[in-house]
């Protein structure tokens, strides 16, 4: 009894505390957001952010009092999930980060500012790109090969990337639907997981494989899929491998900027949607073969 009553106390003031720091954080995110709708009516979105999360704070502590403890831990990793976004929004916007997604130009001037601490940030900016940024991955590829070269930016992004993808699965298996619904958003999430029912573990190591699909969406969607831990880490471990290495040397080797470059890029992705399509239309037979060369490997 004890035990519980140091464990609820300890709980409610977890709870004040964050309610704390995602106050004054929002508070300060508003202020210095560079969007006209937000510094218009600034005094009454924050009023009303502030109100959210006192109540949200007394829905909490009357939970734990209460002893629901699902609950409670999902509402808990809910805070501390919103905590660390609001931070990093206050960073990005202090930093002037907001104003290069997008440009790979832009970006690149940024990264150039932290000077020999560059390789660093742009792991962590790789790392990001994955759980919480919206960059395009190819817009951080191009900065990264114009900044590091080919070899040094497979490096730097898959040091970034393959942890992300894995955090990414862990929130997916650890935290559910409602965790992943709340990042990736609902009708993201019941998109995939419709296209992905009863036959997810070979679409989703096939999209994994092929550069045209959204991976970083797909590895929070694999955490709520029938895919084992070591076999998605094996998959996104190969494909990541494979798709930095092509991605790094392909915008080399074809300047998507001259008029046959753009055309060979055109048909590159035609040709990976058709395969696509074949491979799925014909799914069953393909998992056939598979399960076929399978129990052929298996005994010899």
């Amino acid at each position: 009894m004890e035990k519980n009553m140091k464990q609820n106390w300890l709980l409610l003031l977890l709870f004040f505390l964050l309610t704390a720091v995602c106050i004054v954080f929002a508070i300060l995110c508003i202020h210095y957001a560079d969007v006209a709708f937000l510094q218009t009516y600034k005094e009454l979105i924050i009023g009303a952010a502030v109100a959210l999360l006192y109540a949200l704070c007394f829905v909490s502590a009357w939970l734990t009092i209460k002893g629901k403890d699902t609950l409670v831990k999902s509402l808990l990793s809910g805070y501390i999930l919103l905590a660390f976004v609001l931070v990093l929004v206050f960073i990005f916007e202090k930093t002037g980060f907001f104003e290069v997604v997008g440009s790979s130009e832009n970006l690149q001037a940024y990264l150039e500012k932290a000077g020999a601490w560059m390789p660093i940030v742009y792991i962590v900016l790789q790392f990001l790109q994955v759980v919480i940024l919206p960059i395009p991955s190819v817009v951080s590829t191009v900065a990264g090969v114009t900044l590091f070269g080919p070899g040094k930016t497979i490096l730097f992004s898959l040091l970034g990337i393959i942890p992300a993808s894995i955090v990414a699965f862990m929130v997916g298996r650890k935290l559910g639907n409602k965790a992943v619904a709340w990042i990736v958003g609902e009708d993201t999430l019941t998109k995939w997981q419709n296209k992905l029912k009863g036959k997810d573990n070979l679409l989703l190591t096939m999209m994994f494989l092929l550069p045209m699909f959204p991976d970083d969406v797909l590895c929070f969607i694999a955490g709520l899929s029938s895919m084992s831990t070591k076999y998605f880490m094996t998959v996104i471990t190969v494909s990541r491998v494979l798709i930095v290495t092509a991605t790094c040397y392909s915008f080399d080797l074809i300047p998507i900027n001259t008029w046959w470059g753009f055309l060979l890029w055109v048909l590159i992705v035609l040709v990976i949607g058709g395969v696509f399509l074949y491979l799925y239309k014909n799914l069953e037979m393909v998992q056939g073969k598979v399960r076929a060369w399978l129990q052929k490997w298996k005994k010899k």
